[in-house]
């Protein structure tokens, strides 16, 4: 694949988003961040898209953040603003204007969770996991809270966040996190169909409909979606982010 953290495409009225750090397992900079904002900013100002397939390379969604560049020395120039930037990201994802298919491959952990939860409708592998692991680490998790809150009801979001466990695929469609759950090898498959399938709606409807579901809900006292983001990130406490043991990423 070409030597760019995130890769943007568009063909047949979908376009396909890929976290595309595979030999870091996808894990996330800042680097990747600002190349999202880009990705989603330029399919939302687009008129010929009528979905999105997210998905990672190689086969896995997101391992979480990249920590042994957040611990690089020197500091990468891009730490300082990082956090800014990746709640622009979420914010981009949240104000997309058509559905959003998301291929759950392997795992998405921690910070990898909250892009996944951003999904519309996400596609997991049977043996593929999620992992709301912050409360693990000692760390805060303001993006996942939000899509948590924003997306499902609080009794969903306390098992997921609370017990910090792994979550497999039949365990989010019991949930209702996932929308479907299919054999390992076929997750990016069905997810593109799905993508295919919601894109050839006619008149426009999958983005017609998604901003009527905006329309009615999240409640008026919560109004735009930064308004999520920001209103986690108020109840949350601050952490640095722990040194990683080894060379594993959160």
């Amino acid at each position: 694949m070409p030597d760019q953290d995130v890769l943007l495409s568009v063909a047949d009225g979908v376009a396909s988003i890929v976290l595309n750090r595979p030999a870091r397992r996808n894990a996330i900079t800042g680097p990747l961040v600002v190349d999202l904002i880009s990705a989603f900013t330029s399919v939302s100002e687009r008129d010929d898209v009528g979905a999105v397939l997210f998905h990672g390379a190689d086969g896995a969604f997101c391992s979480g953040l990249d920590l042994k560049e957040f611990n690089a020395d020197p500091q990468p120039p891009w730490l300082s603003t990082f956090g800014e930037s990746n709640t622009k990201a979420h914010r981009a994802l949240f104000d997309c204007p058509v559905p959003v298919v998301v291929a759950l491959e392997r795992y998405a952990i921690n910070g990898g969770a909250a892009y996944a939860l951003g999904g519309d409708l996400i596609v997991a592998g049977s043996n593929a996991f999620l992992q709301v692991g912050e409360v693990r680490l000692g760390m805060p998790a303001p993006n996942n809270l939000a899509w948590l809150l924003a997306r499902h009801p609080p009794v969903v979001a306390e098992q997921l966040a609370l017990s910090g466990r792994r979550f497999h695929g039949p365990d989010l469609h019991r949930l209702g996190v996932a929308f479907d759950v299919v054999d390992d090898e076929d997750v990016l498959t069905v997810a593109a169909a799905l993508a295919a399938e919601v894109a050839g709606f006619p008149n426009n409807a999958a983005r017609r409909m998604k901003a009527a579901l905006r329309g009615l809900s999240p409640p008026s006292d919560v109004g735009s979606g930064a308004a999520w983001f920001e209103r986690a990130a108020d109840h949350t406490w601050t952490a640095a982010v722990p040194s990683p043991p080894g060379d594993r990423q959160g």
